[in-house]
């Protein structure tokens, strides 16, 4: 099975992206690579990217579909380099 990270794009409303944070690194720990955050939609709205194991993908998809339901998935890449 390839273990290659995987970036996930998302976006959440701009109050939620301090609880996204907090979420993505509980669940992840260690296999958590990068979370990289922008503005958008006139700072209503956060794009962010989510570096990943592998293994964590789903765990982390469960949780944002639960914990924020206003949340839109965007890109998943598996990739080994970023």
């Amino acid at each position: 099975m390839n273990q290659f990270p995987c970036v996930m794009t998302l976006k959440v409303d701009t109050a939620a992206v301090t609880q996204l944070r907090r979420m993505v690194t509980r669940i992840c720990g260690d296999s958590l690579e990068f979370i990289r955050i922008e503005i958008c939609e006139q700072g209503t709205r956060m794009k962010v990217w989510l570096c990943v194991g592998a293994a964590m993908v789903t765990p982390v998809m469960d949780a944002v579909m639960q914990s924020l339901p206003g949340a839109e998935f965007g890109r998943f890449t598996q990739t080994s380099h970023y």
